[in-house]
């Protein structure tokens, strides 16, 4: 199974990057240079999860170009296996693999693709529709590996926005009924990401904002040509800066604002080297249903209702 982790040093005393540029390659690079005194590679199979959330529609998928940069610059870390691993909700992953462009990846690094869906399973814990306890399984390799989340920076049709750490808590639920078992409500959803965010988050997170997606996210929405990518080790941090560069608020965002107020983390602990978040920020469309979104909040005492699970 999953443990919880041990949160009490998690304060973000490391630097987040925030690039502008137009071309993924050169921003997932020029982004992981600028804080790459904060990566250190442990003795762990290394695990990149792209977002294949459908495997017919790019501009709901990680780009290869940006997954190609990321292998690179692990690579010059020395890592010399990768494990892709993804796990549509729509579609087969290799209909992805191939629709998207990853199988030229094996030409030049060696690696294993991974099928999340059919992965051995580890259970974690979660909400259902009327905040009880309820048991979701993700992939066992996941838990085993260190994890790199390269995804693209999308608006949502339940929690406001995607980015790295929702890549990770719901694109590596192993099996396709385990992601619809996920989405049980705003109240719900929001607690149960803050609740698996206890067990799991990303080691390393690249966000590919180049170009984005507004509007009906994650897979019905339209182009963002945002211009910017995120890179931290942190992989709450990464999330809450990229949320404002997409024009949205913390406060409007659950699970990201559980998971600060989990971890005593506030803005003021997140130091971001390169450009400034008012410099790059732009203004993504919501998605239609962002009213139905915003009753995430818990009234009286949220905590009391995450500590049942």
């Amino acid at each position: 199974t999953v443990s919880d982790r041990d949160w009490s040093s998690d304060v973000c005393s490391s630097d987040l990057s925030l690039v502008s540029s137009a071309n993924s390659v050169s921003g997932v690079l020029d982004s992981l240079s600028l804080i790459d005194d904060q990566v250190s590679i442990p003795d762990r199979p290394v695990m990149v999860k792209p977002n294949f959330v459908t495997t017919s529609n790019q501009l709901a998928a990680t780009h290869v170009d940006a997954t190609r940069a990321t292998l690179e610059y692990l690579s010059q870390k020395g890592v010399s296996k990768f494990v892709i691993a993804v796990g549509p909700a729509i579609g087969t992953p290799d209909s992805g693999l191939d629709n998207y462009g990853y199988r030229a990846l094996a030409n030049d690094f060696s690696v294993e693709f991974l099928d999340l869906n059919t992965d051995a399973r580890v259970p974690v814990p979660a909400f259902d529709d009327q905040l009880n306890p309820q048991t979701l399984y993700m992939s066992k390799r996941l838990s085993e590996s260190y994890v790199v989340s390269v995804c693209p920076m999308k608006t949502h049709n339940n929690v406001v926005v995607t980015l790295g750490l929702k890549n990770i808590l719901v694109g590596t639920l192993s099996g396709v009924e385990q992601k619809r078992k996920i989405h049980k409500g705003s109240k719900a959803i929001n607690l149960t990401l803050a609740k698996m965010a206890q067990h799991v988050t990303p080691d390393l997170t690249i966000i590919d904002g180049v170009i984005g997606m507004q509007g009906n996210g994650p897979i019905a929405g339209y182009e963002m040509p945002s211009n910017v990518v995120v890179a931290a080790h942190h992989g709450i941090a990464a999330d809450v800066v990229g949320l404002q560069v997409m024009g949205f608020e913390l406060e409007k965002v659950g699970y990201l604002r559980y998971a600060m107020e989990l971890r005593n983390l506030s803005m003021n602990d997140i130091e971001i080297v390169g450009a400034d978040i008012e410099a790059v920020r732009v203004e993504y469309a919501p998605h239609d249903d962002i009213a139905e979104q915003l009753t995430w909040p818990i009234e009286g005492n949220w905590r009391g209702v995450f500590d049942r699970s």
